[in-house]
């Protein structure tokens, strides 16, 4: 498949979004066959398998990083282990409604220089992440029109706001919104797309 490039990503994500005429969709985020699930339910589970992917890079870079140790590195690879079942678990769904699978060779990232020099900037950097994953997971599950993908969101958003809450509480005491705010897929695709060369 091609290489997943930021302008190449959003570019997909409005078509998938109904911004671009038919058509102009190609390769991972071409559209549904007919009887298939909705463009924006496809939409949303790619977006959902590239945003996993740049999550689990970065759980697997804070690891190698060495800040972290014992009890908090343990909880970090089980963090790992998550973010992949998350991307296995959206990859499948696509990939039931025979849509072509999306695999870590056909995406790239990109993380801010720095971002793991330090403790505080690589928590920082997980805690945009995470929070990004989640408040997109929460705007999916108000527009996605298929119960079983819907379900799977609902869940995922579960296992983020645990995993956004133990990176906040590593920076300190958390502070939380007691309502977080909720992303379109437009919206989001701009927030993912800086972690995309």
């Amino acid at each position: 498949m091609n290489e997943l490039t930021r302008s190449a990503f959003l570019r997909r994500v409005a078509a998938g979004g109904g911004a671009v005429a038919a058509g102009a969709a190609v390769g991972w985020m071409a559209g549904p066959a007919a009887g298939a699930a909705s463009e924006q339910d496809l939409a949303w589970l790619r977006f959902a398998i590239t945003a996993e992917f740049v999550s689990v890079a970065y759980y697997r870079q804070t690891r190698a990083a060495g800040h972290f140790a014992g009890h908090e590195l343990r909880a970090l690879e089980r963090a790992t282990a998550a973010q992949v079942a998350h991307k296995t678990a959206f990859r499948t769904a696509l990939t039931d409604l025979g849509e072509p699978a999306i695999d870590d060779a056909d995406l790239e990232l990109t993380f801010p220089d720095g971002a793991f020099e330090t403790r505080p900037g690589t928590l920082r950097l997980g805690r945009r992440i995470e929070g990004l994953l989640l408040h997109a997971y929460l705007g999916a599950v108000t527009t996605i029109a298929d119960q079983a993908i819907r379900r799977l969101f609902a869940q995922v958003s579960a296992s983020e706001a645990d995993q956004l809450s133990f990176l906040t509480g590593l920076a300190g005491p958390p502070i939380g919104d007691p309502f977080p705010s909720v992303h379109g897929l437009e919206t989001a695709a701009e927030a993912l797309a800086v972690y995309l060369p």
